[in-house]
C-alpha cells in the first residue's frame, strides 16, 4: 500500500511537472507513510467490511454503497451507474491535470464462503459465493492511498484529480470495455490498477505478464451442404463461435 500511495504522488508530481528537492521529497514520502501507518485500523475495517458482504457480479451492491459512501465522506464526489451498470461508480477529488486513476474488482466467486482468518475450507455459508480471490482488498487500500495522497496534494498546492472506480463483475470478464466505450478513461493520463497477490509481494511493469482478455461471440449464416449439393442448396442454420 505504501508502495502504490508513492507511485500516485510521484506520478502526479511527475505529470504536473512539478519541481520538488530532494529533502522535500522525502519528507512527502515520509508523510505518506506515517498517514498510511495511521490508517491500519481504517483499511482492516473497510477489508473485513467488504470481505463480509459476499456478493456476485453485477450484484455487488452492498459493496459499492459501503465504498462510495466512505469516498463521499472524505470529500470525493461520486457518478453512480456509470457505462449503464448499477453498480459500478466513478469517485472523484481534484481539479485538472493530471487525472490518476485507481481501479481494482469487487465481485466475488460462487460457492467460496470462507470463515476468515482460517487456514482450510470451512464456509461461513455453504454454498454462498465468497471473495476467493481477494477482491475485498483491492478498492479499500486504493481508498487509504488516496486519502493519504490527497492531503500531502492539499498541504503541498498540488494540482491533479484522483479517481477511483471498481472492477465489477471481472470474473465474467464483464465491465472494463464498456468503461471504455463510455468514455470514462478518455481524459485520464494513468491509470494504476492493483491485484492482490500471494505472498504478499508487490509486483508491476511487464514482469507481471497479464492478458487483456476481451469476451466476443460470433454468428454465421450458412447453408449445409455435401460435395454432391450445387453451391447454394441446403438447410439455413446459425453457427456460435466464442
Amino acid at each position: 500500500m505504501k508502495k502504490f500511495a508513492l507511485a500516485l504522488l510521484a506520478t502526479a508530481a511527475a505529470l504536473a511537472q512539478t519541481q520538488v528537492s530532494a529533502e522535500k521529497e522525502a519528507s512527502m514520502k515520509a508523510d505518506l507513510k506515517g498517514q498510511i501507518d495511521g490508517m491500519k485500523k481504517q483499511a482492516q475495517v473497510m477489508v473485513d467490511s467488504v470481505f463480509s458482504f459476499g456478493e456476485l457480479g453485477f450484484q455487488e451492491l452492498e459493496t459499492s454503497k459501503y465504498l462510495t459512501g466512505m469516498l463521499e465522506g472524505a470529500g470525493f464526489k461520486v457518478e453512480r451507474g456509470v457505462a449503464g451498470i448499477p453498480t459500478a461508480w466513478m469517485a472523484s477529488w481534484g481539479e485538472g491535470k493530471p487525472v490518476i486513476s485507481l481501479g481494482s474488482d469487487i465481485d466475488d466467486i460462487p460457492q467460496a464462503s470462507q470463515k476468515p482468518a482460517v487456514a482450510w475450507h470451512e464456509p461461513l455459508i455453504e454454498g454462498a459465493p465468497g471473495n476467493g480471490e481477494g477482491h475485498n482488498s483491492g478498492v479499500p487500500l486504493n481508498i487509504v492511498a488516496a486519502l493519504a495522497v490527497k492531503k500531502v496534494m492539499e498541504r503541498e498546492h498540488l494540482k491533479g484529480t484522483i479517481r477511483l472506480w471498481p472492477g465489477v463483475a471481472e470474473e465474467l470478464v464483464g465491465t472494463k470495455a464498456y468503461y471504455v466505450r463510455a468514455g470514462l478513461f478518455k481524459d485520464v493520463d494513468v491509470v494504476l490498477f492493483c491485484h492482490v497477490a500471494s505472498n504478499l509481494t508487490v509486483s508491476y511493469g511487464p514482469s507481471v505478464n497479464q492478458n487483456g482478455l476481451v469476451s466476443v461471440e460470433y454468428m454465421f449464416k450458412e447453408r449445409a451442404r455435401t460435395r454432391r449439393e450445387r453451391p447454394g442448396a441446403g438447410a439455413v442454420r446459425w453457427t456460435r463461435w466464442s
